[in-house]
């Protein structure tokens, strides 16, 4: 799984769709409208659902509770990364 291109890529998150805890409890992807970014008025790609639809797939995800914490695990651990080459290399 270490070397799936979903392991490397930056996640996509529905930031202004999650409006309360009762959709953690929801067993699909939501629609590609409802990842519209309300704060610069962006809709999301194409290309970027895919991604989020491949990444709900390829790590069994089964509700938006999941997806979550996937999203926030992986988004750290990505940072954590750029930080220890970031020390490596400059330090």
């Amino acid at each position: 799984m270490g070397n799936n291109y979903l392991v490397f890529a930056k996640g996509v998150y529905p930031y202004s769709y999650m409006t309360d805890r009762s959709k953690f409890d929801q067993t699909e992807l939501p629609s590609k409208e409802d990842f519209h970014d309300t704060l610069n008025d962006e809709p999301l790609s194409d290309e970027n659902y895919q991604r989020a639809r491949d990444m709900w797939n390829c790590f069994g995800i089964l509700n938006l509770r999941q997806y979550h914490d996937h999203y926030l695990m992986s988004d750290v651990l990505l940072l954590a990364d750029v930080f220890k080459h970031f020390r490596h290399d400059v330090l």
